[in-house]
């Protein structure tokens, strides 16, 4: 945020307005908050930082979409809210997706970092003069020179740029960019004692040192605040530990004039959710406020603060506030928080991360869950009717019935329907483990478990599957004795046997999809992450509760990261997508046959074609696959918002639906799931008419 000599508050919000796209908002001193602009999406959408303000009252700013090419824009806004877009990006050679801010010379030129585009694809470091011209200054290509740059660049008074880039190197970059456009690494983080991870921007004193914050890395291991001088010698003046001082700071620091820094971190403190903090000239630490773990507080937080003369703190955080969509707070020297403005929610819900179940009787209704939304903005359960018309089953209170559910529903044939939330549960909020619910036809919510994170569990991002006797089956990402998450089976009366708990190693780990079950009761499912390559495995367990690893990916042509379960045919081969690796970066389709030999169906380009699938293909009787892509279409890479695709059995692939993002909806998490007369249907995670996602139906 910004601030003016009248104490009116000024930022953005990346969703909400009237096209779903994200605002631009100013907040008086009394906590009155308008809306200056709304994107629309061709003049921008997404915007991810704040805006930087003039001495005329005009505000510059990026948006990470939208514009002609969906690439994003950099904006400006005069004081009586009319929008220009100065810069339209293409993806290509001049960058995309600019995730970071912008900073302005005396002469009005703008500066900024762009997350994709450039030469070799990992972003650029631009310019934009006052005709709105733009040159590239730097090419980003991975390795020590880093990239996946998040925060604007500075300047000092002779016109060099510093900036940092949190990855490439072992642990991140501080590089500086002289007048003559020649480029330097001041500073490789290793990842270690040093911090790594630096995703916020820098500060600059008159002594030409530098500050900021790694998110990660510190003798803590929970990140550092740090000092890089003029000859590029860093000095950690903090390391957080992660618990009551607070860890992962994100966000970089502000200076006063007696040389204190403040700043937040997203984790630890009292409630786990992150603190606001002050670090004296003799590197002393003293937590001004802790975030609490309560629907109407301040929790997910990210962003830093500004300071005003009177000592004064004001940030912003994502979550929290009476809707739970963040909310705008000041800190007074006391140590006092005040809700200076909570943004509103949606009641329906927002952010579709599961797909739909299809009834099969005559009504043909869908039902689903959304993580977010509702008056809690824990998430909902709903219901859409053949005519597309939707009723809220289930409102998540974020409490004790659970909150943020990651993953779709199972039906009964009584009509009752089970699920799984990420968190809630004993604690409130993000900082609970999560439950498994069941729901009657009536609405009426039953907890069937509560994880406690212990041996039983913790944190299950994957659904349910159903066994013809009534049991429940499923898997969390974290918990058991290594903390890699466990495969679980809850009895109809709820009471819960862990089958397998994941080590991390040659077994697996953290896995994210539930398992299939086949008729003999064995279970078959992925983690993401251990294995001999540390790609993720394949795995068997036997009615006893054996695992067997069925295949081990190297995280090279064969794959890396299997968020997604797999499918079976009648012949007990398995397919399944990878959501990174392959010939490029984006992912694979695979198939395992019954000698546990895998084959790759498609490699994913990133283009046209999509890339980075979250979620299993679905087999007609034919032996088509169908499934879904988070990225890639029309604009390639990050930039699109990806595809519905068919493979066929002779390994032809072909393009049945790419989205734009707009009102068809945008970056499918889930899968897909298929009618009797071959309709597809499925959910996107952004889209549809207000920006929180679609359900969708494709014909043959």
């Amino acid at each position: 945020m910004v601030g003016d000599a009248a104490g009116n508050l000024y930022g953005t919000t990346s969703e909400g307005g009237a096209a779903g796209a994200g605002v631009v908002f100013r907040i008086d001193a009394g906590g009155r908050q308008t809306v200056l602009y709304s994107f629309t999406g061709s003049g921008g959408a997404g915007p991810f930082s704040g805006v930087t303000r003039d001495a005329a009252g005009n505000f510059y700013g990026t948006t990470s979409a939208g514009g002609t090419a969906n690439a994003g824009v950099v904006f400006k806004l005069d004081a009586a809210g009319h929008e220009t877009v100065l810069y339209n990006f293409t993806g290509g050679a001049d960058g995309g997706v600019p995730w970071a801010g912008v900073t302005l010379d005396s002469a009005g030129n703008i500066y900024g970092t762009t997350l994709a585009g450039g030469a070799a694809g990992p972003g650029v470091v631009y310019k934009l003069d006052t005709a709105g011209h733009e040159t590239v200054l730097y090419n980003f290509a991975g390795g020590n020179g880093g990239y996946d740059s998040y925060a604007a660049p500075i300047l000092d008074p002779a016109g060099n740029l510093y900036g940092t880039a949190s990855s490439g190197g072992e642990g991140g970059t501080v590089f500086k960019i002289d007048t003559a456009g020649h480029f330097k690494v001041l500073y490789n983080f290793q990842a270690g004692a040093d911090g790594g991870e630096p995703e916020s921007g820098l500060i600059r004193d008159s002594s030409g040192n530098l500050y900021g914050t790694a998110a990660y890395g510190g003798s803590g291991g929970a990140g550092v605040v740090y000092k890089l001088d003029s000859k590029g010698q860093e000095t950690v003046l903090y390391n957080f530990t992660g618990g009551a001082d607070g860890g992962q700071p994100f966000a970089g620091v502000t200076r006063d004039p007696a040389g204190n820094f403040y700043g937040t971190t997203t984790t630890g403190g009292a409630s786990g959710l992150g603190v606001v903090f002050k670090l004296d000239t003799s590197g002393h630490q003293t937590v001004l406020y802790n975030f609490p773990a309560t629907p109407e507080g301040f929790s997910d937080y990210t962003a830093g603060v500004i300071r005003d003369a009177s000592g004064n703190l004001y940030g912003t955080t994502q979550g929290g506030g009476t809707a739970e969509r963040g909310l705008v707070y000041r800190l007074d020297t006391a140590g006092h928080a005040t809700v200076l403005y909570a943004f509103p929610g949606d009641t329906d819900g927002s952010l579709a991360y599961s797909g739909v179940v299809l009834v099969h009787d005559p009504a043909g209704n869908l039902y689903g869950t959304t993580n977010q939304g509702g008056p809690a903005n824990a998430g909902v359960v709903y219901k859409l009717d053949a005519a597309g018309h939707e009723t809220v089953l289930y409102t998540f209170t974020g409490g004790a019935d659970g909150d943020g559910p990651c993953s779709g529903v199972v039906l009964d044939p009584a009509g009752n329907l089970y699920g799984t939330t990420y968190s809630g549960g004993t604690v409130a909020g993000y900082a609970g483990e999560g439950v498994v619910y069941k729901l009657d036809a009536a609405g009426d919510q039953t907890l069937l478990h509560t994880f406690t994170g212990g041996a039983d569990g913790g944190h299950p991002y994957a659904g349910l599957i159903l066994d013809s006797a009534g049991n429940l089956y499923g898997t969390t990402y974290s918990g058991g004795a290594a903390n890699e998450g466990v495969v679980f089976k809850l009895d109809p009366a709820g009471n819960e046997t862990v089958l397998h708990t994941f080590t991390g190693d040659a077994d697996g780990g953290h896995p994210y999809a539930a398992p299939m079950l086949d008729s003999a009761g064995n279970l078959f499912g992925t983690t993401a992450e251990g294995g001999g390559g540390g790609g993720g495995v394949i795995y068997k367990l036997d009615p006893a509760g054996n695992e067997t690893v069925l295949y081990v990916f190297q995280g090279g042509d064969d794959g890396y990261y299997p968020v997604a379960g797999v499918t079976a045919d009648s012949e007990g081969n398995l397919y399944g997508t990878t959501n990174t690796g392959g010939t490029t970066v984006w992912g694979v389709v695979y198939k395992l046959d019954k000698t546990h030999r895998l084959t790759v169906l498609h490699s994913f380009m990133g283009a046209a074609d999509g890339g980075q699938p979250y979620a299993a293909p679905i087999l007609d009787p034919a032996g088509n696959l169908y499934g879904t892509d988070s990225a890639g279409g029309i604009a390639g890479g990050y930039l699109g918002a990806g595809v519905v695709y068919e493979l066929d059995p002779a390994g032809q692939f072909t393009v049945l639906h790419t989205f734009t993002g707009g009102a068809d909806g945008g970056i499918p998490y889930a899968g897909l799931l298929r009618d009797s007369a071959g309709d597809l249907y499925g959910a996107t995670l952004v889209g549809g008419d207000r920006g929180n996602g679609a359900v969708f139906k494709l014909e043959p």
